[in-house]
């Protein structure tokens, strides 16, 4: 008969929950990199885990109209609420009229 462990319930940044991590490659600019080193260096903290802690904070406190494309597309409608449709395409940046006359 085997015995099991029972399974405890881990911190999120514990060593147990490294075993759940992949690998990936970041390209970022020297000078942010340097940053998050010297970050990570006076929080006696790893590189991985100290950008891990800053991605996760920065997810976090996101405005929650920006967590999803439907509060960005809301946003969107209401800027141009009230807009004529003519109005609407000067925005976009469609002519109106031929090149080199007036559009009134």
């Amino acid at each position: 008969m085997l015995k099991t462990k029972a399974k405890r319930t881990r911190e999120p940044f514990s060593k147990a929950s490294r075993s759940r991590t992949r690998r990936t490659t970041l390209s970022l600019p020297e000078e942010l990199l340097k940053k998050v080193e010297r970050f990570a260096a006076a929080r006696h903290q790893t590189t991985s885990s100290a950008i891990t802690y800053l991605v996760e904070s920065a997810l976090r406190n996101e405005p929650e109209s920006l967590k999803d494309s439907r509060g960005i597309l809301e946003m969107w409608r209401k800027s141009f609420l009230g807009m004529t449709e003519e109005e609407q395409l000067l925005v976009d940046g469609i002519i109106l009229g031929e090149p080199g006359t007036t559009v009134e």
